[in-house]
């Protein structure tokens, strides 16, 4: 299952389709060089393959391509964050 990104003028998302239909997503919004990531979502039937994490390291990378910071709005990605504050210290928002 491929990775696919959505961005239209400040909204966007990583996105993953499985015979049309799109089975998970992580949506953000991007103001001044800030990307607030707003939410992820996995369908239930796919939970536990790891999709959400694949779909947040897609969302570090394109931050970190853009110079980007993100604000983890999102609990899932606030999680994946704390788990590693060392790892991700270029990419935190910090208010």
């Amino acid at each position: 299952m491929e990775i696919q990104k959505r961005l239209d003028d400040n909204k966007g998302s990583f996105f993953i389709e499985k015979d049309g239909r799109q089975v998970a997503e992580l949506d953000f919004v991007i103001k001044e060089n800030v990307l607030d990531a707003i939410h992820t979502g996995v369908r239930p039937e796919l939970e536990g393959q790891g999709i959400a994490g694949r779909l947040f390291d897609e969302m570090v990378k394109f931050a970190r391509e853009k110079g980007y910071k993100v604000k983890p709005s999102c609990p899932y990605i606030d999680v994946k964050f704390k788990r590693d504050p060392n790892g991700f210290s270029d990419v935190v928002y910090k208010p």
